[in-house]
């Protein structure tokens, strides 16, 4: 038995193990699956024993194979600590930008100053993570992004967090609708008023919910409908009205196709925050990033975006 097993087989061994599957660990490493038994064979001669079992098509590790896993763990986990060790010492002349984001930040905020901060620094590779939040923390804490950047506060003992940026929950109306035409609408005026929502796992969906519970009005709903986008269409077809984020409609808004309408008494500001694993540095590309990010203007109230001719990139919040 040769001194030490191969890493790249070690690697290949870790993937399997994570993904339990042959088939599914090939596509993550972009192997053929022939190429992943090889390496799976050639560590099991390494150490005398079998790592997995297979039963009923199913991929189990054997008690070698656990054994094997937990050292694997800290040993990728190592080498990721220092990838973002040895990069947070380097500058923007190279290297990689990596990062995670939720859907509404991901569609509507990121691509803008992601094309800016390519601009600034064309020799640095942007990959980026769309998903829910529940998504993107996942990742971070798995250590598949370094940073992630995300709507709702997160409450982890393993994570930092900090604001970048400010966004607000806006009413949006068809321009036709009568509340188009009030600089402030009542309280009182939304009870009764069925709306269309997101879904009850929503964390916006929640913040406006509680908000509202917290002013003593409770709405019906017109529709539940899976995402943001969604809610947007189904308002500009006159379906009802509805509570999204503002940087999803700054080019309906200044285009006059939907109406925001301030609501007295409500104030639906909140953080957007980026997290990371807590007492690890993040890379020079990162604090590039997340300062265009925080450099950005912060929304302005309803009632004065709505009222407002602007002519800014389209996302409601001003380079």
């Amino acid at each position: 038995m040769s001194e030490f097993a191969d890493l790249y087989h070690l690697r290949t061994f870790h993937h399997v193990a994570t993904e339990r599957g042959f088939t599914r660990a090939a596509r993550r490493l972009h192997l053929s699956q022939p190429a992943v038994s090889a390496h799976i064979r050639a560590l099991e001669r390494h150490f005398g024993t079998r790592l997995f079992a297979v039963r009923h098509r199913r991929v189990y590790l054997t008690d070698a194979g656990e054994a094997l896993f937990a050292y694997t763990e800290r040993v990728f986990n190592l080498l990721r600590e220092a990838e973002r060790a040895v990069a947070a010492t380097q500058g923007l002349e190279r290297g990689r930008l990596r990062v995670g984001a939720s859907t509404t930040i991901g569609i509507y905020l990121l691509p803008p100053v992601l094309v800016r901060f390519a601009r600034l620094h064309p020799a640095i590779q942007v990959e980026v993570a769309v998903g829910t939040t529940a998504e993107i923390v996942a990742r971070v804490l798995a250590d598949e992004v370094p940073v992630g950047l995300v709507e709702a506060a997160v409450q982890h003992p393993e994570l930092e967090m900090r604001p970048f940026a400010m966004d607000e929950m806006v009413l949006i109306v068809p321009p036709a609708h009568p509340w188009a035409r009030i600089a402030t609408l009542p309280l009182e005026a939304l009870r009764g008023t069925a709306i269309l929502r997101r879904e009850p796992a929503s964390g916006t969906q929640a913040f406006v919910d509680l908000a509202l519970e917290q002013a003593g009005v409770r709405l019906d709903t017109a529709m539940v409908l899976g995402s943001t986008e969604a809610l947007k269409q189904a308002v500009l077809a006159g379906g009802g009205v509805a509570w999204v984020p503002r940087i999803t409609v700054g080019r309906e808004l200044s285009a006059g196709t939907l109406a925001a309408v301030a609501v007295q008494g409500l104030d639906l500001r909140r953080p957007l925050w980026a997290i990371s694993p807590r007492g690890m540095p993040v890379s020079r590309a990162i604090e590039e990033l997340l300062r265009l990010l925080e450099t950005r203007a912060p929304s302005p109230p309803v009632g004065e975006a709505a009222r407002a001719d602007t002519a800014g990139d389209g996302s409601g919040i001003e380079n």
